[in-house]
């Protein structure tokens, strides 16, 4: 059955005989009530312990590590946040209301087809694309990289994001960028950002208008956007997302 994450951290919270795990507990209950993304830095504060050991908490109740709980968090505030408006959103056509606010979303990607389309030429004239990705996106990330590869296009993207520090030798301006941000852990993606900034122009940021801020270069910058933030769940901001990497494959696919 179905545990929520609240109710496996309020059962931790209350039985535990080990004061750090209650803590640790503790802190993620409070980040859900106060709709807060949990932060390692802020959890090791808030239980007097190591950033290791909330590790070592998250692995053992479940999670790869501390950005997998985290994100977890994240979607089920959204959820709470959804079912709370649940009550005027059914009335105004259900499901059907839902499709639309998909579209619409669906269609300012559309919207921006000039920049999309001068990516992609900037992508078939690169000797080698070089991809990098928040960790919320890091499968989207692999799966653009990899039908970019079937294209015939030399793209590059690393799931063991420590490799990518060999790439920052490798890079010259004949080379482009693609930097997917998005959600949570961007703090590492705008340190190699302003790394790789100062190899090569050509850079694309893909990225969501709270985020946009943080990359100050590039070539083109596509945002990704949503009719109604409020009611637009996770797995729907990821099909958004799925919908302007493939449509860009697609573009590459028939005029390479």
């Amino acid at each position: 059955m179905f545990v929520s994450i609240k109710e496996k951290m309020q059962i931790i919270k209350n039985s535990t005989s080990n004061k750090t795990k209650a803590l640790i507990a503790s802190y993620i209950l409070n980040c859900i009530e106060y709709g807060k993304t949990p932060k390692i830095l802020e959890a090791s504060e808030w239980a007097s312990c190591s950033e290791s050991v909330i590790t070592t908490f998250a692995k053992k109740n479940g999670y790869d590590g501390f950005r997998e709980l985290a994100i977890r968090v994240k979607i089920e505030i959204e959820n709470y946040e959804f079912a709370n408006v649940n009550i005027n959103f059914k009335s105004i056509d259900g499901i059907d209301n839902y499709r639309k606010i998909i579209e619409e979303s669906l269609s300012m990607i559309d919207e921006q087809k000039e920049i999309v389309n001068n990516a992609v030429a900037k992508i078939k004239d690169s000797e080698k694309v070089f991809l990098i990705s928040s960790y919320q996106q890091i499968f989207n990330a692999e799966l653009f990289a990899s039908e970019l590869q079937l294209s015939e296009i030399d793209a590059r993207f690393n799931i063991s994001r420590k490799s990518n520090a060999a790439w920052i030798k490798q890079i010259t301006d004949k080379d482009m960028l693609i930097v997917i941000a998005f959600g949570l852990d961007n703090e590492y993606v705008t340190n190699y950002y302003e790394l790789f900034k100062c190899k090569t122009d050509n850079i694309l940021i893909i990225t969501s208008p709270s985020q946009r801020h943080k990359f100050d270069k590039f070539s083109e910058k596509i945002i990704v956007d949503y009719s109604n933030r409020k009611t637009m769940l996770e797995s729907s901001r990821s099909i958004i997302i799925n919908y302007l990497l493939s449509s860009m494959v697609y573009k590459v696919k028939i005029k390479h």
